[in-house]
């Protein structure tokens, strides 16, 4: 039997990359918590397993919990988020390629939305997207970002998802 999950649609990896970066009150992204971004987007209960919840997202602690459970079980979240990987990088690439991201900050390790306009039907689907109009989407792609990312009290650390111990700590 096939199964699809979007997790393993470089399609919809663009998808999620340009619905974030419309909604986004963010002008520019570090290309690694883009990546934890766009699985937060893919898994929002997820945002549950965050621990200890950081300060700036302690006003949106009942909004998390009330996020529902999803029939299927997540048993090794770090290697999903190590092969969703390759996928975002497609998807940026791609993004690239039709010159939606700016090239310059791709090179300095972010991901910036130029001026370039989306074909109407994109502008359409990301308008109309069900979860862009979800409380926690806006969490994620809002206020996630404003959270120190690096470090021993970093996202990083918190979630449990990527590497943190070689972080430069900032001053």
């Amino acid at each position: 039997m096939l199964i699809y999950h979007p997790m393993q649609d470089a399609n919809h990896c663009v998808f999620r990359t340009l619905l974030l970066l419309e909604h986004s009150i963010h002008k520019e992204i570090d290309i690694e918590l883009y990546r934890l971004l766009d699985f937060y987007i893919l898994f929002p209960y997820l945002l549950k397993q965050i621990s200890p919840l950081p300060m700036e997202l302690r006003a949106y602690k009942r909004l998390i919990t009330k996020i529902p459970e999803p029939f299927e079980s997540m048993l090794n979240t770090k290697r999903i988020i190590y092969e969703l990987e390759s996928l975002q990088t497609v998807a940026l690439h791609s993004l690239l390629a039709k010159k939606f991201i700016d090239i310059d900050s791709f090179k300095l390790r972010k991901i910036k939305r130029t001026d370039e306009v989306l074909p109407k039907s994109i502008l359409v689907a990301i308008n109309e997207a069900e979860s862009a109009r979800e409380e926690w989407f806006r969490v994620v792609v809002n206020e996630l970002p404003m959270v120190q990312f690096h470090g021993k009290k970093g996202l990083k650390m918190r979630t449990g998802l990527m590497e943190f111990r070689y972080d430069l700590e900032s001053l």
